[in-house]
């Protein structure tokens, strides 16, 4: 019996470069545990020809998946996956596997989304409906009331409150909050300042998924090099700070020691 673990980190039309390279780094070096992680990018291509059928067997731990959909826009997801690919998704993850969504990829997990950015706003429901209720975002009072956009004013740092006691600051951009039906059935694993739910968990059928509107994913190096590197001279000084937070050598750990715990627990090696 192996301890393999897959992670796909979902890399298509609409996902964010930096939130697909720093997941498919961080993924490799902070999910440990008593497995061995091969870390892989994914296409709606890929996840149309099956390959989780190709790679995960039911009854067999042998490769085994966790599917991480990175920031970005989803819009773009539910041109490519919605139908055929989400019920992919749908059967992988109810069969005994693990779906994870980063801040796009957290609004495209929930049933619900209600987004504003700067000059826009998306409304409508999504066909994963992983968490029973509403992802609603940017969150105005994290970026002095800036709606979300590309632009340095609509990133900050965030302080998260677990529910353990612990805290840890994270990077915000654009993310919802998870506001939940009445009498629904899910697990907060963190808020914000305002309690207000900003970490998400939850079982579908034999799998689980972790909804997340922060970033936790974020690799200093792939920071540097995607933001920092090419700000404005106007910008650079909050990118730095930006960056400084990121180095933290606990950065995110909080969130992904989550992840190794839901593994654990449904992968049973």
């Amino acid at each position: 019996m192996t301890n393999t673990i897959t992670v796909w980190v979902y890399d298509d039309e609409g996902t964010s470069e930096l939130s697909v390279k720093s997941a498919l780094a961080t993924a490799q070096t902070k999910l440990s545990g008593a497995y061995t992680i091969e870390v892989c990018s994914i296409s709606s291509k890929d996840i149309l020809s099956n390959i989780f059928d190709d790679n995960i067997l039911d009854g067999n731990t042998k490769n085994r998946g966790v599917l991480i959909i990175p920031g970005g826009a989803d819009l773009p997801y539910c041109q490519k996956l919605n139908g055929l690919g989400n019920d992919i998704i749908r059967r992988f993850v109810s069969r005994g596997n693990i779906y994870i969504g980063i801040c796009a990829g957290g609004y495209y997990g929930a049933r619900d989304i209600e987004f504003s950015g700067e000059g826009y706003e998306i409304h409508g429901d999504r066909e994963l409906a992983f968490f029973p209720g509403t992802a609603i975002g940017s969150i105005q009072s994290l970026t002095n009331e800036q709606l979300y956009d590309e632009k340095v004013g609509s990133k900050a740092i965030t302080t998260l409150n677990y529910a353990d006691g612990q805290q840890d600051d994270v990077y915000y951009h654009g993310g919802a909050y998870f506001l939940a039906d009445k009498d629904a059935v899910f697990n907060t694993l963190a808020t914000y300042y305002n309690g207000k739910n900003a970490v998400v968990s939850g079982h579908v059928g034999k799998g689980q998924y972790l909804l997340s509107g922060v970033h936790f994913e974020l690799c200093p190096i792939i920071y540097e090099k995607y933001a920092v590197a090419q700000a404005k001279a106007s910008d650079l000084e909050k990118e730095t700070q930006l960056l400084a937070a990121i180095r933290h050598e606990h950065y995110g750990v909080l969130i992904y020691k989550q992840i190794e715990r839901m593994m654990d627990e449904t992968f049973d090696i």
